[in-house]
């Protein structure tokens, strides 16, 4: 290894030999080390073993950077790590990390598994962001990994549910438990806190769908926000406006039958709105089987994708663009729920969520009378009928089965909206 004089000029001057990292011992200071970077970024550290000679294993105690920390103080610093390490039989790289990990909080956590984990892998991640910053971040955003408790957690539990609903409390509790795991397994915690918590509310299978009147008065009011104006809302007229992101997206979930987020993230790259058969090609990454989905495009939902393109940012990838970010994100699946949650109250129709519309979109399609397994490879269900190699090969054979399908709907659709009260 190359020595280096304990002179701060020629330290400050020293180079990465033949462009590479290079390591320099610091001539008559036990321990210290300058590491000059490739692209001449200059670091002391002190190089030790833990348990003597006999340990075999060298670490490496990060100082700073010569320009502020310089050679006097660095000197100090190696003489005490180097004491520490053979007189006390110490390990301070091991009490770094310790000490480190006793002030990570669960916020800090968080950030690391959405970014690390939740937002490559997850499909959900921007849901579960939206419940973490609704329920979870005011109240264990600041605390300690290390102290957090499993009484706490459960009285949180117990605070969610009586504040918003159980459901929402069991979500809340799940995203609490992924992050824990998650922790758990990159070592960062010895144990998860929240596991096995019980659930403060039963999950039943919902059966909500909208009644024809519901169809109508839903699709009546999205349409009237189209020509209304901020005259119109002085006014006090009926039906809250909402973006033409929004409406465009709710009008969506009612022609295809998708789901929300798939909507609401729909990339412009997906679609193929020119030719006698226009497509939307969700990828495997944003489906909740992993598996591509083709969902033909009727004349309704082609022109509703075509409207949406046409007034978002050209330079954006998304149809329908976040309004802070929309070079970065789409409009997010929350907010599509918010929006909705909004406007059924307001119109005064049975409470209803996005995925209400595809669970009524299935309904119909029942009524119709079409095949069962022609409505689950329209709404892209994984039925037990469906084998592996037909579930992972056979992605285009059934684009004449649910074209037929979605355009009987379109058609439903249309009859339904144009019907008058208490009629179909």
């Amino acid at each position: 290894m190359p020595i280096l004089k304990a002179n701060h000029r020629q330290i400050l001057a020293a180079k990465p030999i033949d462009g590479k990292r290079t390591r320099y011992r610091i001539e008559g200071v036990d321990g210290l080390w300058l590491h000059v970077g490739p692209s001449g970024r200059r670091t002391w550290y002190v190089r030790y073993q833990p348990g003597g000679r006999a340990g075999r294993v060298f670490r490496q105690y990060t100082i700073g950077d010569p320009k502020t920390v310089s050679l006097a103080k660095a000197t100090k610093a190696a003489h005490s790590i180097v004491n520490a390490v053979k007189v006390d039989d110490r390990d301070p790289v091991a009490e770094r990390k310790a000490k480190a990990q006793e002030a990570l909080t669960f916020g800090d956590v968080f950030e690391d598994w959405h970014k690390r984990h939740a937002k490559p892998n997850l499909a959900r991640h921007e849901t579960d962001r939206a419940y973490y910053r609704n329920h979870i971040e005011p109240e264990f955003a600041k605390s300690r990994l290390q102290e957090l408790k499993r009484t706490e957690i459960a009285k949180f539990r117990d605070k969610v549910a009586a504040k918003a609903t159980p459901l929402v409390s069991n979500e809340v509790l799940m995203l609490i438990n992924r992050v824990l795991n998650w922790a758990l397994d990159e070592g960062i915690i010895e144990a998860n806190p929240a596991a096995r918590l019980r659930r403060a509310g039963k999950k039943r299978p919902r059966e909500r769908v909208l009644t024809h009147d519901g169809i109508r008065t839903f699709w009546h009011a999205l349409s009237g926000m189209d020509t209304m104006t901020g005259d119109h809302m002085a006014r006090g007229e009926k039906g809250r406006m909402l973006s033409p992101a929004t409406r465009s997206v709710l009008r969506l979930l009612l022609l295809t039958g998708q789901r929300r987020g798939e909507v609401a993230g729909a990339m412009k790259s997906e679609l193929q709105l020119d030719g006698k058969d226009p497509v939307w090609a969700i990828p495997g990454e944003r489906t909740k089987n992993g598996l591509l989905h083709r969902v033909p495009l009727c004349p309704q939902a082609k022109a509703e994708f075509a409207r949406a393109i046409a007034v978002s940012p050209a330079e954006s990838p998304y149809v329908f663009p976040s309004p802070e970010a929309p070079l970065e994100y789409p409009l997010t699946a929350m907010a599509v729920t918010r929006a909705m949650s909004r406007l059924v109250a307001q119109l005064k129709i049975s409470t209803v969520s996005p995925h209400d519309l595809r669970r009524t979109v299935g309904t119909e399609m029942a009524r119709m009378g079409l095949p069962v397994h022609v409505r689950a490879l329209v709404l892209n269900h994984s039925p037990q009928t469906r084998g592996v190699t037909d579930a992972v090969y056979n992605r285009y054979a059934y684009d004449k089965e649910k074209r037929e399908a979605l355009a009987l709907w379109e058609k439903r659709l249309r009859a339904i909206v144009a019907a008058k009260v208490g009629r179909l």
